[in-house]
């Protein structure tokens, strides 16, 4: 009986161990990240002549916030995305250009064609774009308590041009360019 108290009680310790060190470690991490007031090096252009400007500004990058972004609908240049290109935009339910039967209530799920002209791929990202009164019909249709989706963006109404502009705002704001697949290495397999 005492064996079997001996080998309950190490494990419980050592269940109780990892516990504290899991514990410590991502207060660790949090404190780390918390306190970090270094600013992430940006890759600048190459500077001016020396002649043009005496001292070149510093520019650094705040890191990435992942809180929901809040947008104003100010205009954005899609040649940013160059060399990717949108080919296509449609929904599952209605068609990009005419919109939904009601423009103030409506959720859907967004596909966006992209091509790369350098490399020559196409592919399909997609979103979720509603209104807040269209999220709430489609929570209550589908008896769901919540919903949750990685892209999405709310809009007061259908409006194909401010959902175009969150679309490639979204695109620009990754670290890199949207890319599609990597292909698998075929040299690997021989």
């Amino acid at each position: 009986m005492s064996n079997y108290w001996a080998s309950e009680g190490a494990k419980i310790l050592l269940l109780v161990a990892a516990f504290a060190t899991l514990y410590w470690f991502s207060r660790w991490a949090s404190r780390l990240n918390e306190s970090s007031t270094q600013p992430l090096p940006m890759q600048l252009p190459d500077p001016p002549p020396a002649s043009a400007q005496a001292e070149y500004p510093r520019t650094n990058i705040v890191p990435i916030d992942r809180r929901p972004q809040f947008r104003s609908s100010e205009p954005i240049d899609e040649e940013q995305l160059r060399p990717v290109h949108i080919v296509q935009l449609y929904f599952s339910q209605f068609d990009f250009e005419s919109g939904p039967p009601d423009p103030s209530s409506f959720s859907d799920e967004l596909f966006v064609k992209l091509y790369d002209e350098n490399s020559g791929y196409d592919w399909t990202q997609s979103f979720f774009v509603a209104t807040p009164r269209g999220l709430d019909e489609m929570l209550q249709r589908e008896s769901w308590d919540y919903a949750y989706t990685d892209r999405v963006f709310f809009v007061r109404k259908y409006d194909p041009k401010i959902i175009r502009q969150a679309v490639v705002e979204q695109l620009l704001s990754t670290q890199e360019k949207p890319s599609p697949p990597k292909e698998p290495d075929r040299d690997a397999y021989v």
